[in-house]
């Protein structure tokens, strides 16, 4: 760096300006230091008047224009004017033109910066088209750019090769051929930094739709071998853009004086698949992506990435000539083979072999690699790739079956979604036609603890096909174990039988009906349960075939399932074929009336919105007159039974009726639809106590009854949380119902024999549970004559401690208190995400730093701040809570609040891996009756068997267990994360 000379005394004091520009009447003097530039640059994030940007500008060009200035002050300047020229009042011409002249002034340093700078204001203002330059500026520009293309610093090159395309005019989206030919010449510099600029700069013409020249073609698959990771990136790019471009275009092969042409397009396909053994797992990524998007490749190109041998349809033979003695390894002289003949070894292979390959070794069995792989991201972008390439191929397709249904093993659950959607996406095209082997890999993968891969497996069965029946039956039997097992499976089950159905006709003849129902066919058969799920599923696997098959079984099914059919029809819609008709013998001439007119009870849908609501409103008095029934004890109970069995029965079908028809019937009045909600939330719990007192005595039902119990604890919690209006007289109800769950707690723990110190904090609690509802039922007139036998047990004792009979007498006698809230008084508090946790599919993140996600959420009726909060499901089924600051929720009117939340802090363990999920729910803080022993209930905690005590206790008697968290939405969003390396990513100038 040359010296500067010192600012003379004149100067320092002309300098003493303000740096921000003080209007275009003031003396125009260079900025002298580094915090005159920064000092602009952040007036420039608060407010400039335009004249004092004009004026910012014209000081920042004459400071990159000062030679005597310290070349970090320039370089400062150059990046200030770049942001002033953005402003519509600054001259970008007279910018450009201040720029090129210091092109020839300035410090190699503070020219890479102008270079940069130019680039960067082509990018965004488009100044070598839009702006008018003149002509001699533009010349200098070219000269200065060619001049620094052979300056000895890397920076220079790289400068000047991305603005020199910029700067050379384009005629029919057509850039000179010289121009590219000066790159070109770049592609092999010495410099791994020069390369990639010089590739990127003609990969960024080709994105600006100019046809590149053919000839560059060989310059690309040289820098597909480079060195330099970046580099061999933009290289692969190019190779197939230039294919893309002229695919027809020959290419001439030549070994052994032997020549044979094939197409430019295949000749890239050989190229990009030999990039798949790459060393660099970004490169293999990208090579796998770009095979993905290649048209009409030839047949036997396609078939050799499936075997990692060549084929012999690539193989060449090639006459060597010459003498009659030595002809090769293996041969003898004069060719005897009786003499001097040495065997090459297995796997070694043949170097002076009478023929050679036309594909080089690193491709054959590209895409056995890329599903190989040791990474994940390339395995995706292979199975990705395969599937766009099975769209233009059959054979191709047919070939990648057996390799995507080897992924099912995969150990990514990523991985395997991505290869069953494959497998959709061609099965579509085409029935997949199914081998043993493949079959048993996917009936092992239909064991799947993820329901997404479950549901996506039975798609994929859905587009397949079987060969003998054996199979089918094999497959019914797998069926049949999920639906016992997994119950939401229940409709994408049938889905795939209906087409599994429609796909086997011929399989399904009378032997494997009868074998698959359990009919004899000597004797009568038993009539199936019309509610059994496998039973129904096997009536939709054989009513979907073919009209001709359906005919043909009549004589074989009974005359129960014919009976079956409407219920059938109506429970499961859109799993029976439409022309079910058809296959109805005619001595079931009613069946045939219902399926054609359907009962009006079984289609509450196609009824009138009017008649809709009638039916609704008819449903709901009869669950509130079963709901009365059991709360008041009308049914018939006996001495040991608080409910009676025939009135939880019917509140239980009334329960499920209400909740069918209530989604159709949609009521004006939202209070009155809350007080619905209300009503029918609470029969739900309530029906559920008559199961409670019957299991209570039994021990080997203790987990049961546990998990009953805080369910209805929690569900008590829910109706008084998000239920805004409730009288007294219901939330006496909801708390009345919490001491039945606090005694049947207790009553099972003492069963089990549980921790003595955890048995009597319940007992403690219980008994001042007990005092304060006694206080509550006398100040509201209420007479619960089980109330007052505990509270009496209470008052007897000395210790205030309340029997174990006493306790057993009031299980086996409670019957719930009414709960009747006031009409149209009832509002319900919810959330729902407006924006959703991410944009992403699935998001990368690093144990070393927290997960920040973004959500954006309204929530109404509620009525203070403090209360809202946000709940993450952690992968190993924690629930952390974080609280929302107070900037982030905003009023929007009377109880009702909008929460946005740009970086919500998610700490993921260390042991999150690939296939990570989390669940974001919106929240209420619920005080607790009783905070220790209700949020025990509510976590369903049991201390583990040699956990101590003490610090057990320590972690309750946290504030933490002051409140329960109730959530308001209904269904939480779910986030794919993705455990990553961290790698930080280096500078622009770092040096390679």
């Amino acid at each position: 760096m040359s010296a500067k000379r010192p600012l003379t005394e004149a100067e320092a004091d002309t300098n003493a300006t303000p740096s921000a520009g003080t209007g275009s009447g003031s003396k125009l003097v260079p900025y002298t230091s580094y915090s005159d530039v920064y000092s602009v640059l952040v007036a420039l994030k608060t407010a400039l008047g335009e004249e004092d940007i004009v004026h910012a500008s014209q000081r920042a060009l004459l400071t990159v224009n000062t030679a005597t200035l310290p070349s970090a002050v320039q370089q400062a300047a150059v990046r200030l004017v770049t942001q002033l020229c953005t402003h519509p009042t600054v001259d970008s011409a007279s910018v450009v033109t201040g720029l090129v002249d210091s092109l020839y002034t300035a410090e190699p340093s503070v020219r890479c910066e102008v270079y940069q700078a130019l680039f960067k204001l082509h990018e965004l203002k488009g100044i070598f088209n839009d702006v008018q330059l003149a002509a001699e500026a533009k010349q200098r520009l070219d000269d200065a750019a060619m001049r620094d293309l052979n300056h000895s610093q890397h920076h220079l090159r790289c400068g000047s090769l991305a603005v020199l395309p910029m700067i050379k005019p384009r005629k029919n989206r057509s850039t000179s051929i010289d121009v590219f030919d000066t790159i070109c010449r770049y592609t092999t510099d010495a410099h791994p930094k020069v390369r990639q600029t010089a590739l990127n700069a003609i990969f960024r013409e080709h994105m600006m739709s100019v046809r590149l020249p053919v000839e560059m073609y060989d310059e690309c698959v040289v820098a597909t071998k480079d060195d330099f990771e970046q580099v061999r990136l933009v290289a692969v790019e190019l190779v197939w853009a230039i294919s893309s471009t002229y695919p027809e275009y020959p290419v001439v092969i030549q070994k052994f004086k032997v020549a044979e042409t094939i197409r430019l397009l295949d000749d890239a396909f050989v190229k990009i698949c030999d990039m798949v053994n790459d060393s660099s797992v970004v490169v293999r990524q990208r090579a796998c992506t770009i095979l993905g998007r290649f048209k009409n490749v030839d047949s036997k190109f396609l078939s050799q990435t499936f075997s990692k041998q060549v084929m012999s349809h690539l193989r060449r033979f090639v006459p060597r000539g010459g003498t009659r003695g030595y002809a090769g390894r293996n041969r003898g002289v004069r060719g005897n083979h009786s003499r001097g003949f040495i065997p090459t070894p297995k796997g070694d292979a043949d170097v002076e072999s009478d023929e050679f390959r036309l594909l080089d070794s690193g491709a054959a069995g590209a895409f056995v690699h890329g599903l190989e792989d040791e990474y994940q991201e390339v395995r995706d972008a292979a199975i990705e790739s395969i599937t766009e390439l099975s769209i233009g191929s059959a054979s191709f397709a047919a070939k990648a079956v057996d390799f995507l249904v080897d992924m099912f093993n995969d150990s990514s659950d990523r991985v395997r979604l991505c290869a069953i959607r494959a497998l959709v996406s061609i099965g579509e095209r085409s029935l997949i036609q199914l081998t043993e082997e493949q079959l048993s890999i996917a009936l092992s993968a239909m064991k799947d603890a993820s329901h997404i891969m479950r549901h996506g497996i039975y798609e994929f069965l859905a587009v397949s096909s079987l060969s003998k029946s054996e199979s089918l039956a094999q497959l019914m039997a797998t069926f049949k174990s999920n639906l016992d097992k997994y119950s939401e499976d229940q409709m994408p089950i049938y889905k795939a039988l209906k087409a599994l159905g429609n796909n086997h006709s011929n399989l399904i003849n009378a032997a494997f009906v009868r074998a698959l129902l359990g009919i004899s066919e000597h004797y009568l058969s038993r009539e199936a349960r019309i509610d059994d799920i496998v039973y129904a599923g096997n009536i939709v696997l054989t009513m979907n075939t073919k009209v001709a098959t359906r005919n043909m079984l009549v004589s074989v099914l009974p005359d129960y399932v014919y009976s079956h059919l409407p219920y059938l029809r109506d429970k499961y819609r859109g799993c029976l074929p439409d022309d079910i008709l058809l296959s109805v013998p005619k001595k079931h001439w009613f069946v045939k009336q219902m399926l054609e007119n359907p009962h009006v009870d079984e289609s509450v849908a196609r009824l009138s919105l009017e008649d809709r609501k009638i039916a609704a409103h008819r449903v709901f008095v009869s669950l509130q007159e079963s709901l009365y029934r059991c709360c008041s004890g009308s049914g018939s109970c006996s001495q040991t039974t608080g409910l009676a069995g025939k009135s939880t029965a019917e509140l239980k079908q009334k329960t499920r009726e209400f909740s069918a028809v209530q989604n159709n019937a949609p009521t004006d009045d939202p209070s009155v639809r809350n007080y619905e909600l209300a009503v029918l939330h609470y029969a739900k719990l309530v029906s559920n106590v008559s199961s409670m007192q019957t299991m209570a005595d039994k021990l080997y039902q203790r987990a049961e009854v546990l998990d009953l119990a805080s369910t209805l604890m929690y569900g008590s919690y829910e109706i008084e949380a998000r239920t805004i209006g409730l009288d007294l007289d219901s939330i006496f109800a909801l708390r009345y119902l919490r001491l039945f769950v606090h005694a049947l707690w207790i009553s099972r723990h003492q069963a089990n024999l549980y921790d003595p110190k955890i048995s009597e904090k319940l007992m403690d609690e219980f008994s001042q549970r007990v005092r304060r509802l006694d206080q509550l039922a006398q100040s509201r007139s209420a007479d619960i004559s089980e109330l007052k036998q505990l509270s009496l047990s209470v008052g007897n004792n000395s210790n205030k401690k309340i029997s174990d009979e006493s306790i057993t007498t009031f299980i086996h006698s409670f019957k719930p208190s009414l709960f009747a809230p006031a009409t149209g008084r009832c509002q319900y508090a919810q959330a729902s995400f407006i924006r959703p946790a991410t944009k992403k599919r699935i998001i990368e993140f690093n144990h070393l730093f927290p997960l920040n996600l973004q959500i954006k959420s309204s929530v109404v009726w509620v009525d203070r701040r403090e209360n809202i909060l946000v709940t993450v499901r952690m992968p190993t089924q924690e629930c952390v809570k974080l609280y929302p600051p107070a900037s982030s929720l905003k009023p929007l009117a009377p109880m009702q609040w909008s929460l946005d939340w740009d970086s919500v802090p998610v700490s993921l363990p260390l042991g999150s891996g690939e296939g990570t999920s989390v669940t974001v729910n919106i929240a209420l803080r619920q005080a607790a009756d009783i905070p220790w022993t209700d949020s025990f209930i509510v976590k369903g905690d049991l201390v583990p068997h040699g956990y101590k005590i003490e610090s057990y206790y320590k972690n309750l008697a946290s504030g933490n267990h002051q409140y329960v968290d109730i959530h308001i939405t209904d269904d939480g969003y779910t986030v794919n994360v993705n455990a990553v390396e961290f790698k930080p990513s280096p500078s622009i100038h770092t040096r390679a």
